[in-house]
């Protein structure tokens, strides 16, 4: 299955264009707010008495869902892979409702922080099927 790419549309601003370059502090500041929500969370995690398998899940469900957010990032914004993109969300928002759960349960003080970001991801995959729909060639 091949994904769709950003097609050249001259409606639709090209990534090298200045008014990306002036969004890309908008995405800088997204991406570091990302980053410090997950130190103060895996902090949190750390600094807790550890509860067996618990603990362990938690830490694990956050690598990959670190993982599988830089290797969303590069999909869409380096191999411009609309359709990939779009698909990549499904399991990742499963990953990041689970890890949730598992805050919700483990009764970690972040946890109500944490859940504005799969709620987000829910509008995000929304925000990607259209971007994709959008693109697809006719």
């Amino acid at each position: 299955m091949s994904g769709t790419r950003i097609r050249s549309n001259p409606a639709l601003p090209s990534f090298g264009c200045r008014k990306a370059r002036r969004n890309l502090w908008s995405w800088s500041v997204i991406g570091g707010a990302y980053y410090v929500l997950f130190f103060f969370f895996l902090r949190s995690a750390l600094a807790r008495p550890p509860i067996p398998f618990w603990t362990s899940v938690t830490l694990t469900l956050t690598a990959v869902l670190l993982i599988a957010n830089a290797s969303w990032n590069w999909i869409f914004f380096r191999k411009k892979d609309l359709g990939l993109s779009f698909f990549f969300f499904v399991p990742y928002l499963l990953l990041a409702f689970t890890l949730a759960g598992v805050l919700h349960c483990t009764r970690n003080p972040l946890s109500g922080w944490y859940a504005l970001y799969p709620a987000y991801l829910a509008y995000a995959t929304w925000w990607s099927y259209r971007v994709w729909c959008l693109n697809r060639p006719d």
